[in-house]
C-alpha cells in the first residue's frame, strides 16, 4: 500500500515525532510511505531513511504569484470582519497549489492508496480537499471557534469526511460534538498512534545524561494545555513538605519560559529544577528518571506517556480531557490525580516509596506497529 500522512510542520512537538513514527511504521511494516509537511521554519525533526519526506510550502508558493499576494490580503480583511474566518479563504486559496503538488507527487509514485492528515490545524489549510482515500486523523479534541458561526465551520472541516482518532475517550467527545452540532462525517473510527518500543528502548541507550541527581521528569512543549506551573507547585510541595528525594528535570521549550523561571524563583525550588531545552532524543532522560510526571489540561493521546511506558519508567497523570484516561488502565488507574497539587504531589511520593509492579509491555500491547497498521487496512477496506 502508498501512504501519505500529512502534517503541518516538523518542530519539536508530539504530533510532529507521533507524524514521523505513523509514516514509520507504515514503511517498517512493508508499505511504501510518505511524509508530507507544509511549513519549513523550525523544522528540525526528520523521518528515517525508508520515508520520502516532501515540503509542501503552499503558504511560500502562493506568495510567489501577485495576485496570491493580494487574494491573501483580502483573506486577512475578511477575516477582521468575520472572526476566525481566515482558513476559509486561505483553504480556497492554497487547495489549488495542494492538489497540483500531489498530482505532481503521485505522477512520480503512483496514486495514494491512503492519505492521513494529522490533526485540524493541519487539515485548516486545506480543508476543501476531500478524497475517497482521504482520513482525518483527529489527534485532539475538537477546537473550538469562539463565534456564532462556529458549527458552520465545524461542517465545512468534517461533514462528509473520514475522520478517525486516536483515543476512545477523544471519539466518544467528539461523537457527542458531532450529533449536537449536526455534523454528519463519513465515518468515524478509533485507531491509536503506533509506539514502536523496541526502537525507543535502543535510542533510550544512545548516551548518558549527565545529571547526577535523583529527578522525576516531564517532557512536552511549554504552553498552557501542558499546565507546568501545576507541576512545579506540586513538586514544591512535595519537597518542602514531603521529604521528596527526587530533583524534577523538565524536558521542552517555549514562550513560557520566562514565566516558570519566575514562578520557581519565588517557590525558592531554583537549584532542584533543571531545564534541559528541548531534545531530539529524551529518551536517556526519560530512562534514567525515577518517575513521569504529566499534568496536562487535555491531549490526544499522550505519546509522551506511552514513550516512558516504552522506557520502562512508571507514569502518574492528571484527569485530563482526551486519551489520558485511555492509557492509564489496569494498575495505572492507581496512579491518576486530579488537578490538586497536594494530591499530586502526595502520588509522586507514594508512587516512589511504592513496590508498585508496572507490567510494560502489556499496556503498550495495542499499541504496537504491527497491530495499528493492521486496523488502518482493515478500517481502509471496510470504508471502500
Amino acid at each position: 500500500m502508498r501512504v501519505a500522512v500529512i502534517v503541518k510542520n516538523l518542530t519539536m512537538g508530539g504530533m510532529q515525532r507521533a507524524s514521523i513514527n505513523l509514516s514509520e511504521t507504515f514503511a517498517n511494516e512493508g508499505h511504501e510511505a510518505h511524509l508530507i509537511y507544509f511549513k519549513q521554519k523550525n523544522a528540525v525533526l526528520t523521518p528515517s531513511e525508508n520515508v520520502h519526506l516532501h515540503l509542501f510550502d503552499l503558504e511560500k508558493s502562493l506568495k510567489k504569484t501577485g495576485i496570491g499576494v493580494l487574494l491573501n490580503v483580502v483573506a486577512k480583511l475578511l477575516n477582521g470582519l468575520i472572526r476566525h474566518s481566515y482558513f476559509l479563504w486561505q483553504g480556497l486559496l492554497l487547495i489549488p497549489i495542494f492538489k497540483y503538488k500531489l498530482h505532481q507527487l503521485e505522477r512520480q509514485y503512483g496514486k495514494f492508496d491512503l492519505i492521513i492528515i494529522r490533526g485540524q490545524g493541519t487539515f485548516q489549510m486545506i480543508w476543501p480537499y476531500n478524497d475517497e482515500k482521504l482520513v482525518i486523523q483527529q489527534v485532539n479534541i475538537l477546537r473550538k471557534y469562539n463565534t456564532f458561526l462556529h458549527n458552520y465551520y465545524m461542517r465545512k472541516l468534517f461533514n462528509n469526511k473520514k475522520v478517525m482518532c486516536n483515543a476512545q475517550s477523544v471519539y466518544d467527545e467528539i461523537e457527542q460534538e458531532f450529533k449536537r452540532d449536526n455534523i454528519r462525517p463519513k465515518s468515524l473510527n478509533v485507531i491509536p498512534s503506533p509506539i514502536n518500543s523496541k526502537q525507543i528502548q535502543e535510542r533510550a541507550l544512545e548516551y548518558e545524561p549527565q545529571y547526577n541527581e535523583k529527578f522525576i521528569v516531564n517532557v512536552g512543549r511549554f504552553s498552557h494545555a501542558k499546565n507546568l506551573p501545576l507541576l512545579i507547585d506540586s513538586f514544591a510541595y512535595a519537597k518542602k513538605n514531603l521529604q521528596l528525594e527526587q530533583n524534577l528535570v523538565i524536558i521542552g521549550n517555549g514562550g513560557l519560559k520566562n514565566e516558570y523561571d519566575e514562578q520557581i524563583k519565588k517557590l525558592g525550588i531554583t537549584e532542584n529544577v533543571h531545564f534541559t531545552g528541548a531534545l531530539k532524543n529524551p529518551y536517556p532522560w526519560v530512562k534514567k528518571a525515577d518517575l513521569f510526571v504529566f499534568t496536562s489540561l487535555f491531549e490526544g493521546l499522550p505519546n509522551v506517556l506511552l514513550e516512558a511506558l516504552a522506557c520502562g519508567t512508571n507514569i502518574i497523570a492528571t484527569k485530563g480531557r482526551g486519551g489520558t484516561i485511555n492509557i492509564m488502565s489496569d494498575k495505572l488507574k492507581e496512579n491518576l490525580t486530579n488537578f490538586d497539587k497536594i494530591e499530586i504531589a502526595h502520588k509522586i511520593v507514594d508512587v516512589l516509596n511504592s513496590n508498585q509492579k508496572i507490567d510494560f509491555e502489556k499496556h503498550l500491547q495495542k499499541y504496537t506497529p504491527s497491530s495499528v497498521v493492521k486496523e488502518y487496512i482493515e478500517t481502509y477496506k471496510k470504508d471502500n
